[in-house]
Order: C-alpha cells, then structure tokens, then sequence
C-alpha cells in the first residue's frame, strides 16, 4: 500500500497513526475488496455481453451513422456540432460494438479505482466495505451501466468525473506524481464532453490552488492548475463556434437557440402564469401555432419547431433575450420559480427510469431500486441521509478525524444539487437526461460522506475505550502508601521509636512497579510502546 504524505495524514487523528503491525502482518486484510471487486467485475462482463445498443436522434452528431448524410463530428476548435471530448473517443474505432466496448472499459476501471481509493484512504474496515460496497452497487444501478452502451455523451462524462474523483483521492493520500498527471489528463478530457461539468471542474481548480498555496508540493499543483485552466480558456474558446456549427444538423438551429426552444416549449409556454410572466415583463411575442402545440400533453418538439420558426417576432426575441431571461424571471418571481424547481428537481435526480437504454438480463435490479427509488422519494431520502451523515459526522469530529472524505462526499453532494438546479435555468425536456451526471455524483458524495462518518465514528468508539483501559490500567496498577504487617522483635514501634512513615520498604527500590497483566505499570516509557491499540482488532 502507498505511503501517505506526513500532511495529507493529519487529519486522521492520533488512532490512525497507532501501530499497524498486526494487520500488516495478514495477507488477507485486503480480501473483502478483492471479493467485491470480483463481484462487480463479473457483472460487468455480464453487461458487456448481454446488452442493446441504443441509439437517439443526437448520436448522430457524435459519429457518423450509416445510411445518413455524413457531417463533421470531429473538430478541435469548434467546427462541429459538439464539442470534441466524445467525438474523439468515437472516432478511434470503426463500429458501434467497438464503441461501446471502449465507454464500457472507461466505466469499470474508473469505479474500480474510485472503490480502491476509498479503501486506501479509509482504516476502519466497517467503513471501507460500506464504502466500497456501496459505490460497485450504484455502479450496478441501471440508471448507471446502460449508459455505456449508449452512444451520447453520458457515459463518457460520468466516467471521467468518477475517475477524476478517485485519483484527486488517490493524490492527496499519496502526493503520487504519476496520480496528478493523470488527474490533469482526465479532468483535461472531461472539459470538452459537456458544457455542463463546468461547476465541478472549477471546484477542482479550487481545490488543487489551495493544495498549491497552503500545502507541499506546490509546483506540482500549480502546474496541474495551469493545465485546468488552460482546458477551460479553450472551451470557452470554442463554444461560440460548436454554438453555430450545431446548425449542420437536425433542427438547423443552434445549440444555445435550440436549448432556449425546449425551455419554451416545457417551461414558458404550457404554463399560464410563466407565459404572462414573460409577455407582460419580459415583452416575449405572442405565436399562436407554438402556444397551441404547447398547450397539448405530447412531446411534439417537431411541430413546435416548425411552429416556432414561422413567427420572426419571438425568434427575434429569443436571439435577445434567451440568455438571461431565465435568470430574470427567476430574480422577479422567486416563489413560482422555487415551486417549478421543487417540480422538476426530483424528475432530474431520480434517474433515467428505463427511458433509454433496456436493461440487462441477469443483472439484479436491488441497486436500482436501492439508489433511485421513486421520483416523489428522492429529495426527501437524500436530504434524510446528508443531514444524518453530517450531523453525526460533526458530533463525532468527522471532518476532523476523516476531513478529506467528509469534505468531499459533502462537497460533491451539494456541488451536484446546486449544478441541476442552475441547469433548469437553460435547459429543458429530457430531464432525466441531462440530471443524470449530477444524479449519480450526488449519490457518490452521499456514499463517501456516509463512510467517513462512519470512520469518525469508530474511531471516537475507539477513543474512549483506550481511555477506559488506561484508567483502569493505572487503578490496578497504582501502589499502595503503606503495609499492615504484625508487629515484631526488631518493629521500631515496639521499641517505642516514632511509627514508621510512607518510605519504601527494604528491596521495594530494586523492584519495577508491575502492572495488573504482569507487565510494566502505567507510566513506563516501554508500557506506552507495548501498549496494543483498540483498532489493531479490526
């Protein structure tokens, strides 16, 4: 196992930094993740080879699909309708098969590595099985696997994110070079999959600025800063050009109109008091053919295209307004818009709901309905459980005792929640889709911060049974002042001399105080050492 830097070990406590010579010494104490890695590994080829291919109308601009049109779907500064993160994964190979065994690979070695980093950065085992355990479960979850072989940008973007969480893991517990290089090269890749991860990539660059600033190893971390900073000056680079170049395809719009478009068609215009809200503050256009397609129950987004395009005013409008009218409105109307958050917010967390790619046969469905219960559930489950992990967690100085994880589980927690309602802002439509990275990092941090809780736990358990051993060690092992004995010839008490005092007894200097075990009392430099600590037994 990887030695931890001297800083990156501090917040573990003394109990961490306790003898480990007993566990060191079996081969076995590494055998409940080799089991469950295992496990999950013969799932997986179980998903690899019993799966269907799913394909949408957007794989398209991805890759080229046979029997359609070709357009350029790979483009390093922007002259194509995406950005080149997943076109470039996609163009390595020739077939749909290929491409799904590649998102597959990616997949399961990045929560393979997430589960490994957990169990490295953990001590207690309880909370390295509940960690490990949990997380190959989520990644066993429908609405997680059947995105790798779908051929969209999720799976890759859910990849990297879980893989750049475990090696910013693996790096603050090792200081490993060779992990931080790799942090830069995923987290880089990562940039150009999705325009919605930047939330979490700058709280990456956040994270690795104050380890260059506060902590060793700085010009590690600021090159690795650098290298993030530069992946997001080229995106944001690019963006207006992928934003035009979208028009080559589908709808013939671009990407930030099209979005606009859907968030009429599912936010504004189906909804009477949104609609006025807009009209008479905001001075949007009436079009009738695009408010009578809203107005019905179907997805229609064809129709309401069409609509949309035959009345000038609104695109007009659109043009102006559509990228700060959602910021406006919800600045005016903060109750409307919390109830419409309040609305969507469990559809977008609570998973893909077997609405895209199928299941697979022989894979048992217990996760899914573990971690992605009911939409009506899942805000009130997952405020249940983060409260609960914190507040036990600050009682039992989590973020003292485990502060990495603690601060991360939390951080991921929030960071995702707060990332799919600042999307509702300039998306709409397929909800679960576009929640579904924040969905499953959520759950992620959720699962971390519950396993360092758990650590701190165990360890204060273990805080106070030391301290019960010491007191009755030193009670059992404290000397007595003076001794009865009956009185004799010599006894200077007999003689009438003045009663002996509390000195020792002739021979008492020669003799160690001895403990109630036999061994040395409390207070011996060699008792301290020989003393076993309540974890070694775990």
């Amino acid at each position: 196992m990887a030695i931890e830097a001297p800083e990156a070990a501090d917040d573990r406590g003394s109990w961490a930094r306790a003898p480990r010579w007993s566990s060191r010494r079996l081969p076995w104490r590494h055998l409940p993740l080799v089991v469950l890695l295992a496990g999950y590994l013969s799932a997986r080829v179980r998903i690899l080879t019993g799966y269907t291919l799913f394909t949408a109308p957007d794989t398209r601009s991805y890759a080229p699909r046979p029997g359609e049109v070709p357009i350029d779907t790979l483009s390093f500064t922007g002259h194509a309708p995406r950005p080149w993160g997943v076109p470039l994964l996609y163009a390595l190979v020739g077939s749909d098969s290929a491409r799904v065994a590649l998102q597959w690979t990616i997949s399961t070695l990045a929560w393979c590595l997430l589960a490994g980093a957990c169990w490295a950065r953990l001590r207690s085992l309880p909370a390295r099985i509940l960690a490990v355990t949990a997380l190959l479960c989520l990644a066993l979850s429908r609405s997680v696997y059947s995105w790798d072989h779908a051929l969209l940008s999720e799976s890759l973007s859910i990849s990297l994110g879980i893989a750049a969480l475990a090696l910013l893991t693996i790096w603050v517990t090792t200081r490993s070079r060779v992990a931080l290089g790799a942090l830069a090269l995923v987290a880089f890749w990562w940039t150009f999959t999705r325009q919605d991860v930047l939330p979490y990539l700058l709280l990456l660059v956040v994270v690795l600025a104050g380890h260059a600033v506060l902590r060793r190893y700085r010009w590690h971390a600021l090159l690795a800063t650098v290298v993030l900073l530069g992946a997001l000056g080229w995106q944001a680079a690019i963006v207006p050009v992928v934003d035009h170049s979208y028009r080559s395809w589908g709808s013939g719009l671009s990407l930030s109109e099209a979005t606009f478009v859907y968030r009429l068609r599912f936010q504004v215009l189906n909804n009477p008091q949104v609609k006025a809200a807009y009209q008479e503050e905001f001075g949007m256009p009436g079009c009738a053919g695009a408010e009578q397609v809203a107005a019905g129950s179907t997805w229609s987004m064809g129709p309401f295209i069409e609509a949309y395009r035959d009345c000038p005013a609104l695109r007009a409008w659109a043009a102006r307004e559509q990228g700060s009218v959602g910021y406006r409105y919800a600045r005016a109307h903060p109750s409307e818009y919390t109830e419409q958050v309040l609305s969507v917010l469990p559809i977008s967390l609570a998973g893909t709901e077997g609405r895209y790619a199928a299941a697979v046969p022989g894979v048992p469905a217990v996760p899914e309905k573990l971690f992605f219960p009911d939409r009506h559930r899942v805000l009130p489950q997952a405020s249940l459980v983060f409260l609960m992990a914190l507040g036990v967690g600050l009682l039992a100085r989590a973020f003292k005792r485990a502060r990495w994880l603690a601060a991360a589980g939390a951080v991921v927690a929030l960071a995702s929640t707060a990332s799919a309602v600042a999307g509702m802002m300039y998306s709409a439509g397929e909800y679960t889709r576009f929640g579904i990275q924040e969905a499953v990092l959520l759950r992620v941090g959720l699962v971390i911060l519950a396993a360092a809780t758990v650590e701190a736990v165990l360890a204060w358990l273990a805080d106070r049974v030391a301290a019960l051993r010491r007191r009755g060690h030193a009670t059992a092992t404290a000397a007595p002042a003076t001794t009865d004995r009956p009185p004799t010839d010599g006894d200077p008490g007999e003689a009438g001399d003045a009663p002996t005092g509390s000195g020792p007894l002739p021979g008492d200097g020669d003799r160690q105080p001895v403990g109630a075990d036999g061994g040395p009392a409390s207070g011996d430099p060699e008792g301290i050492r020989t003393a076993a600590h309540p974890l070694q037994t775990i």
